[in-house]
């Protein structure tokens, strides 16, 4: 019995001082995964052999190639994306993998519809969360937080409409460039931003911290929250769908509800289903 005790303890002890070595591992394969997408081999061809002739230190200073200058780091923002008013009661928390092949329904028709339904009379803010499920998607979510305000939507917008296209491409450098170009980034760096490995840690860390605080398991998932109550979605769901989870969360709310006179507009016309 007591021999049984110590294995187990010693079998504890080995699992958790070799837990952090395999986490490692997984995040460093994690890059190297990443960097093969944008790493073209090149043949390089062997100097030809010649006889040796002396050369004066001066001349031999003059013909040293100069290093070439180390890449710039990239610049990325890792802040919240929204949209609507910080204010409004309703939180629509929107979980997108660039791709998750129902994510660019969620993206082209329920984000509109909940913009003109319920962002717009300021009833709710819409905070959009990248969660990358595999490693194509993690590059198109690095590159696009070397991006900020519209240029970030509109990005993230072409890549969304664009999926069939760019996911399944042989060449990923290739096929992300057109859409890094428009954006306003040049190829040097878009593969900056897709390489970084602290923009890497920063991403899975905010991912880490979303699956944490709301156990998300796919994407697309929506989690409506309004006040300590909250409705989960999985998948695209309906219009009709929407409405009921909003319209159960209203009924237990008591707090208070912004006017027409608030959001400075009428409410948004519903549109059919």
């Amino acid at each position: 019995m007591k021999n049984s005790f110590q294995r187990f303890i010693i079998s504890l002890m080995f699992l958790l001082l070799t837990a952090p070595l395999a986490q490692a591992s997984e995040s460093s394969l994690s890059l190297e995964k990443i960097k093969s997408f944008f790493v073209t081999p090149k043949e390089t061809a062997k100097p030809e052999s010649k006889p040796s002739t002396a050369v004066s230190p001066a001349k031999k200073a003059e013909s040293k190639p100069q290093e070439p200058a180390a890449p710039k780091k990239p610049v990325y923002d890792f802040s919240e994306k929204t949209i609507g008013n910080r204010n409004a009661p309703i939180k629509i928390h929107i979980f997108t993998s660039l791709t998750c092949p129902h994510c660019p329904v969620v993206h082209a028709q329920v984000i509109p519809y909940l913009e003109r339904k319920y962002v717009q009379n300021n009833e709710a803010i819409l905070i959009l969360t990248d969660f990358p499920l595999e490693a194509r998607a993690v590059v198109g979510s690095l590159i696009s937080r070397c991006l900020t305000g519209d240029k970030y939507f509109a990005f993230m917008d072409s890549l969304f409409e664009n999926q069939l296209k760019w996911a399944v491409a042989p060449n990923l450098h290739e096929a992300l460039l057109p859409y890094a170009k428009l954006a306003g980034l040049t190829e040097e760096e878009m593969t900056a931003c897709a390489n970084d490995e602290a923009g890497l840690k920063e991403l899975t860390r905010q991912r880490n911290l979303a699956l944490m605080q709301f156990r998300i398991h796919a994407t697309p998932t929506l989690v409506i929250q309004l006040g300590k109550r909250r409705e989960v979605l999985e998948g695209a769901p309906s219009r009709v769908d929407l409405d009921k989870a909003i319209e159960r969360l209203k009924e237990t709310y008591t707090g208070s509800w912004p006017s027409p006179s608030e959001s400075g507009s009428e409410p948004a016309a519903d549109m059919a289903p």
